[in-house]
């Protein structure tokens, strides 16, 4: 008895760690697009997200990518291991082998805008 009591107790908490996370284009801010999609085939896609002063993006994921900043700014980033402000650098590029999630907002007073690269088939890293 006491085993089905537990297991009826955690199912909340199960059916949350397994809640599919949008990735970059389906997150937008406060249900508004903030990532645009300039080319899509079976492997990569490639696109820009823009935030103005005071937007950001929802919770999302990503899979392997390369990102370019077009026009730098900073940001609030927030992930599971915490909240810390970014600076972006106009004209500066990196990548990253994907990221389980995190949540953007621009607390700066300038538009930040990325180019992105991304792998599509590696979409949702906890897949």
């Amino acid at each position: 008895m006491k085993k089905i009591v537990l297991a009826l107790l955690l199912l909340p908490f199960s059916a949350y760690a397994q809640e599919r996370l949008p990735d970059t284009i389906e997150a937008g801010w406060k249900g508004k697009p903030v990532c645009v999609v300039l080319y899509e085939d079976d492997e990569i896609r490639t696109g820009t997200c823009t935030y103005p002063p005071g937007v950001g993006q929802d919770r999302h994921t990503h899979g392997p990518y390369f990102t370019y900043v077009i026009s730098g700014g900073t940001l609030r980033v927030t992930t599971e291991n915490g909240t810390r402000e970014s600076t972006s650098v106009t004209g500066r590029s990196g990548n990253s082998k994907g990221i389980k999630w995190h949540e953007l907002l621009n607390v700066g007073d300038t538009t930040v805008q990325f180019f992105f690269i991304e792998q599509k088939y590696l979409s949702n890293p906890d897949q």
